[in-house]
């Protein structure tokens, strides 16, 4: 199939998934999580969005501009809050069937950077991103130190209960991983499928791959790392705006399995609250985050808790993933002896994001995976 073909099949798909979208609710009352409210106005703003998608997807598909199809993807996804105790929790959703919610990477990063990475799904499954409290769309704590997995965890757990499902499948992606775990050993009657995609396990498993990175740059950019050192010792840690736009840019082509290539660009959100939250990362890995693990990641170690997850899971690498590698991979599937099974998946020709760099192969992992759920 011809890139463009592709393209306006993907674009199909979306218009069908905006068009028979749920209901879009609110929840007004912390105390009334555990039922759906529908909005009085929920009918007609959900076909109106759908039939502004639709058109969008309709203009799209006749226009070979990559931008214009993907800010149609975008509008099809309809977006929703529900309250919780730490204030409003931002979720989008699109598509129909058994719920897939996903926990984006970070700490501090929202979910808009995954929508056009899981649109394909979106045909079988309900797809749902949600963006922890303090990151994308949610409302922020007043106190950093209260961002933690734990506290992650109970904002999955507010989310089950208000779209009314007796269990879901999760996926979690990065750091949204060790929110995956953390949920999935505190509530394995809620979890029935657990998908775990180019992740770590708590601290130790962290702070290696910083040193693998600060190893990386020692070798092949000493100047830069001279630079950084004497950053250090001046007491600008890495957390610091001079050291990030140090070594940012040296740092983000190790995610990927091609480091030389030039990757286009995403269509930016145009909303600031989409960005990192710079706050959460640093609360949660220190004020030196490119050197050592602090913050409230001090001391997480999801490993011994996995024995306690129960569903099916499946774990997700890439072969050159620097952040996550096949390594700590396998650690994590030797410690899931409890569950009903447990499978990995290496992806050969990608790094942290096998969505983007190996799509189709990723889309069918995941679909197969979800659908053995019926059996």
């Amino acid at each position: 199939m011809s890139p463009h073909r592709l393209m306006i099949a993907t674009l199909v798909i979306a218009a069908l998934a905006a068009s028979t979208q749920l209901q879009r609710v609110f929840a007004t009352d912390a105390a009334a999580l555990p039922h759906a409210q529908v909005d009085p106005q929920a009918n007609a703003e959900i076909g109106a969005a759908a039939a502004r998608a639709g058109e969008l997807l309709r203009v799209s598909a006749l226009s070979s501009t990559p931008k214009s199809a993907e800010l149609a993807q975008l509008a099809a996804w309809s977006e929703h809050q529900v309250a919780t105790p730490d204030g409003l929790l931002a979720y989008t959703s699109i598509g129909q069937g058994p719920v897939l919610l996903v926990i984006p990477g970070g700490p501090g990063g929202s979910s808009y950077g995954l929508r056009s990475r899981f649109l394909p799904l979106a045909k079988d499954f309900n797809i749902v991103l949600v963006d922890n409290i303090g990151r994308g769309r949610s409302a922020r704590l007043a106190d950093p130190a209260r961002y933690t997995v734990e506290r992650d965890a109970q904002d999955i757990e507010h989310l089950r209960r208000f779209l009314g499902v007796k269990t879901l499948a999760l996926y979690g992606h990065s750091y949204g991983g060790l929110v995956a775990q953390a949920y999935a050993a505190q509530y394995p009657q809620a979890v029935d499928h657990l998908i775990l995609g180019n992740t770590l396990h708590g601290e130790r498993s962290w702070q290696a791959q910083i040193d693998g990175f600060k190893a990386w740059l020692q070798r092949h950019d000493p100047e830069r790392w001279q630079r950084l050192l004497v950053l250090h010792e001046q007491g600008q840690l890495t957390g610091s705006a001079q050291a990030q736009d140090l070594i940012g840019a040296v740092f983000e082509p190790l995610y990927w399995a091609n480091r030389a290539a030039e990757r286009p660009k995403a269509v930016a959100s145009g909303d600031p609250r989409d960005a990192m939250n710079k706050t959460v990362y640093l609360a949660m890995l220190g004020p030196d985050p490119e050197w050592r693990v602090g913050g409230t990641l001090q001391g997480v170690e999801l490993l011994p808790r996995l024995k306690a997850v129960t569903a099916p899971t499946l774990l997700l690498t890439g072969r050159f993933d620097a952040v996550a590698p096949p390594s700590v991979m396998m650690e994590m599937k030797q410690a899931l002896v409890a569950s009903a099974g447990a499978s990995a998946v290496v992806f050969e020709h990608s790094g942290h994001r096998p969505f983007a760099e190996e799509p189709s192969a990723w889309a069918k992992a995941v679909s197969e995976f979800m659908q053995s759920r019926a059996n």
